[in-house]
């Protein structure tokens, strides 16, 4: 595993989804629907984990197992970015640390996001490795 990518696989993961939620969050049909902003961003989350899984696929060779293990490190640095900036300058503005790191993790819409990450992470190593794609390819 190239860790370096991963962690940039990981940030740019982040950052996009950052966006995405950020611009999904103020659409006027689902602003004020939770549950509506969930769903599109679980449907943007598709192609963005897919293109960046191909991206870091460019230098390293796929493999389901290089699909679990990148979609695992992608979760991990995005979680660290969550820790370090959206827990504490988004969520928890106004309240203590603490007590915004509870609200984000108790809720469970998260965590059908980081399943996704993680199978289409999976699936993208299987799928690019079975169709033979070689490094440096594009």
């Amino acid at each position: 595993m190239n860790y370096k990518r991963a962690a940039g696989f990981g940030i740019m993961l982040w950052i996009l989804i950052f966006v995405a939620f950020s611009i999904i969050m103020f659409l006027p049909p689902l602003k004020d629907n939770e549950l509506g902003q969930y769903i599109a961003l679980w449907v943007a989350l598709a192609p963005i984990t897919l293109f960046l899984a191909k991206w870091y696929f460019l230098k390293e060779h796929p493999s389901i197992r290089s699909g679990f293990l990148l979609g695992i490190a992608g979760i991990a640095v995005a979680t660290l970015l969550d820790l370090a900036i959206t827990i504490p300058l988004f969520v928890g503005a106004d309240a203590p640390y603490r007590e915004a790191l509870g609200v984000f993790y108790s809720n469970a819409k998260l965590y059908v996001g980081l399943a996704e990450v993680l199978i289409l992470c999976i699936l993208a190593g299987g799928e690019y490795d079975r169709m033979n794609w070689k490094k440096g390819s594009s």
